[in-house]
């Protein structure tokens, strides 16, 4: 069923709830208004009466219109107006009732014999007692209640059914309406495809929840796109690097079919491609880093440790290109993190500074705690970053066009290495940020949440 035909039938269904509840409420408060007038009007008859007993009279005055009766407190019944002709309006237990100081009101069904008016009629009484032992009785016709309740219960009848039959088609045009803008959306969007995903949907200038619907929707529309536009970028880089090492592989094996080749010359083939096929498997890895969404396995390290353990993997490397690798931890901050994975951002931005820092010049590495975060600076004083260079330092397959091309990535040259570094930092929820020092150099700093949340909150966090 669809939504128009819901909310029509949601509609229709209120409307019968309201009539009918509205309707037996007005009914009812009608009903007690008119009872209430009679009521008064008989109080009004009866004090008429026993004012004209408190001067002496012992009947029913000639000007008594309506029904009326009086007995003594005995039960006698001393006066009747004419069309009762002596039927009883009370029995002797209500006439005690009333001769004891109790008023008596009530409905009862009685037969009336005249000329004119015979028959059975539904009357309200009312009984009180007189100034004396007289007990004094008027009635009056229920007929005016029961005919103006008819004649409303009538009308409101009519009105129901007819604001009945508008509530549906009412309703139904109401919400086609309004969900008109929805249609049209939902319209553009099943025309849409991947190149016009940009473009999104026509949003309604009404303001209104669905033009927020849409403005959400457009955004979501424009994050997918970009996503997708990444990621075709990804793979196009992607192709691009791996069609390199897979050509000259190519290439060499080619080379070492050809007859005449001395075991030099194919020993050294084998070395290319061995070489080549080492970089195709780093490269592959490094892929599968960024292509890889899982969350970090957390658990509580000494941060100081880990770094002063990268550093001395990276001894051979400094030594050979004449740097030195020093690492400055006034303390030993214990963080919460993915011990492999932050290696792994310590390896790759140690390996990046030593490929860059001048022979006899010196890479520091500062490990260290900045508020609630754990915080990691590796500077060198190497050529720096191009100031266009920084803003898409940490984007896949991004470059430096001077001295640090193709030197990103400490081991493949493929401009993976910082983008590996955010990935990570994004999977703690931290941040990596790159910036050139004063007097030359570059400095690339990664910080992440010191306490995992549970931690925070007082839970028991990471295992230590």
């Amino acid at each position: 069923m669809s939504i128009r035909l819901r909310l029509s039938a949601v509609f229709t269904l209120a409307a019968i709830v309201i009539v009918g509840i509205g309707g037996y409420l007005y009914l009812g408060q009608l009903r007690q208004g008119l009872q209430n007038s009679i009521d008064q009007n008989l109080q009004t008859r009866a004090a008429a009466i026993a004012a004209d007993l408190q001067t002496g009279a012992a009947a029913l005055p000639d000007r008594t219109s309506g029904l009326g009766q009086l007995y003594r407190a005995s039960g006698q019944l001393l006066d009747s107006t004419g069309p009762l002709r002596g039927d009883r309006l009370l029995t002797a237990a209500q006439i005690r009732a009333v001769a004891g100081g109790a008023d008596l009101h009530l409905d009862s069904s009685i037969t009336v014999r005249a000329p004119d008016e015979s028959g059975t009629q539904t009357v309200r009484i009312l009984a009180t007692r007189g100034p004396g032992d007289e007990v004094i009785v008027v009635a009056l016709e229920r007929d005016l209640i029961d005919d103006a309740v008819h004649q409303a219960t009538v009308k409101l009848v009519i009105l129901g059914a007819v604001v009945i039959a508008l509530a549906g088609p009412g309703s139904w045009l109401l919400a086609r309406a309004a969900l008109r803008p929805v249609e049209r959306m939902r319209a553009q969007v099943a025309r849409l495809d991947a190149a016009g995903a940009a473009e999104g949907v026509a949003v309604p200038r009404t303001r209104d929840e669905i033009a927020r619907l849409g403005s959400t929707f457009n955004a979501l529309l424009g994050r997918l796109h970009a996503a997708l536009r990444r990621e075709q970028a990804f793979v196009a880089d992607a192709g691009h690097e791996l069609r390199t090492p897979l050509t000259v592989l190519k290439g060499e094996l080619q080379l070492a079919q050809r007859p005449g080749r001395s075991a030099e010359e194919l020993r050294a083939t084998v070395g290319i491609a061995a070489e080549e096929t080492e970089r195709l498997i780093r490269l592959t890895e490094s892929l599968l880093v960024l292509a890889r969404d899982s969350r970090p396995v957390l658990t509580r390290i000494d941060l100081a440790d880990l770094t002063f353990a990268a550093a001395g993997g990276l001894a051979a490397r400094a030594a050979e290109s004449g740097v030195s690798v020093q690492v400055e931890a006034d303390e030993a901050p214990a963080v919460d993190a993915d011990p492999d994975r932050i290696r792994q951002v310590l390896d790759n931005l140690i390996a990046n500074a030593i490929r860059h820092a001048p022979r006899g010049s010196t890479v520091t590495v500062r490990p260290g705690i900045d508020g609630p975060d754990a915080v990691v600076s590796v500077a060198d004083r190497g050529p720096g970053f191009p100031p266009e260079f920084l803003p898409v330092a940490f984007e896949r397959f991004t470059r430096a066009d001077d001295a640090r091309t193709r030197a990103v990535d400490s081991s493949t040259g493929s401009g993976l290495g910082l983008a590996i570094v955010a990935a990570i930092m994004d999977q703690h929820g931290g941040s990596a940020t790159a910036a050139d020092r004063p007097g030359g150099g570059a400095v690339v700093t990664v910080r992440w949440p010191r306490l995992a949340p549970a931690d925070k909150d007082g839970g028991a966090g990471p295992p230590r």
